[in-house]
């Protein structure tokens, strides 16, 4: 089924939509969605928070991507094999930048036994495809003033 905006069983369509947010805030992203003036507050409250952790990514899921976030263990457009991942950078002192924090891809459950094969793994099926979004982290502005300023799909096989 296609969406309007992005061609969801294309990851090229995915990240060709995705490259939009290039110089968007997230806040960009709150005021361009389709909301009536009481939901917008009330996004910008949760979002906005900074203890509402992934919470910038579940943003870009629900109102830039338009599908729900969740904790599945299938990619995030399943249809495609991709898998979205928003993530923080920093500049530091120096002038150079760090990554903001760990990668995190998926969660091993503890109480289901592992796929023994690799190629048949949910993390397999989770990092074939990795469309990665980062952001400027700088503590001194409200989160969702953060820059988004790179976008690429990494795609370990076609």
């Amino acid at each position: 089924m296609l969406n309007e905006k992005y061609d969801k069983t294309d990851s090229l369509s995915i990240e060709t939509y995705a490259k939009l947010l290039i110089g968007k805030t997230f806040m960009d992203v709150i005021n361009d969605a389709d909301l009536n003036e009481n939901l917008r507050v009330s996004i910008t409250d949760k979002y906005g928070n900074p203890k509402h952790k992934g919470g910038l990514g579940n943003l870009l899921e629900e109102l830039y991507f338009e599908y729900k976030a969740n904790n599945n263990q299938e990619a995030d457009f399943k249809e495609a094999g991709v898998e979205l991942k928003v993530s923080p950078y920093e500049k530091l002192k120096t002038g150079k930048f760090r990554a903001g924090e760990r990668l995190v891809i998926t969660m091993i459950g503890y109480n289901e036994p592992i796929e023994l094969d690799f190629n048949a793994s949910h993390v397999w099926n989770k990092i074939k495809a990795i469309l990665l979004i980062y952001y400027l982290r700088d503590r001194a502005f409200n989160s969702l003033l953060y820059p988004i300023n790179y976008v690429k799909l990494f795609e370990l096989c076609k």
